[in-house]
């Protein structure tokens, strides 16, 4: 829905300023950038709330609309034409981090393959395999409900994630540290007894 700011038209002054832009005066960009840097930094903060991303995004708004003035039909609302660049910079913002997150998922599954540190049914009891089930022991019970969803239940971490009311990412990531915590307290008792 529209808001009031999106539907006033620009005032004379800046349409001025886009014309002159567009007839090749780029320092008229700079009063245009100064009159709406403030609203476009917080309409990006309030649909992306990263605090290193919104002056990035704001910065990238204002490259894309200098480069693409020519496109802009001076009259219609200067500061919708920048929220709708933002818009579709934030969205693209959003899918570059859904990727990222999903790389670390599946790194994190490689990961857990690769290093597992649970065996499976029937595995011959090792002293690794010893250790671990004390260092596990010795954890706090939210990290010991963790382990046994994940590695004695053998629960998907979609359901996992259901269960402890937290995001798939949250779990994965938590598994990540859980997983290396452990690893290094079995490697420390490992050094103790050798």
């Amino acid at each position: 829905m529209p808001t009031p700011a999106d539907t006033v038209k620009p005032n004379p002054a800046e349409a001025a300023l886009v014309r002159a832009v567009q007839a090749g005066d780029a320092a008229a960009f700079e009063p245009l950038v100064d009159a709406h840097l403030d609203s476009l930094r917080a309409f990006i903060a309030l649909k992306l709330p990263v605090a290193h991303l919104v002056d990035e995004l704001a910065h990238e708004t204002f490259v894309f609309a200098f480069r693409n003035l020519a496109r802009f039909t001076p009259g219609t609302s200067f500061r919708a034409w920048l929220r709708a660049i933002a818009t579709n910079l934030i969205r693209a913002e959003l899918q570059r981090f859904a990727r990222d997150q999903q790389n670390q998922l599946n790194y994190a599954r490689a990961c857990e393959l690769e290093h597992g540190l649970m065996t499976g049914p029937g595995a011959a009891e090792t002293e690794e395999v010893e250790h671990l089930r004390a260092c596990v022991d010795c954890l706090p019970p939210h990290l010991k409900e963790l382990v046994e969803l994940k590695y004695a239940q053998d629960q998907p971490i979609e359901t996992i994630a259901a269960k402890l009311a937290r995001t798939e990412n949250a779990v994965w990531q938590a598994l990540f540290r859980l997983r290396a915590q452990l690893r290094e307290c079995v490697e420390g008792k490992l050094r103790r007894t050798a």
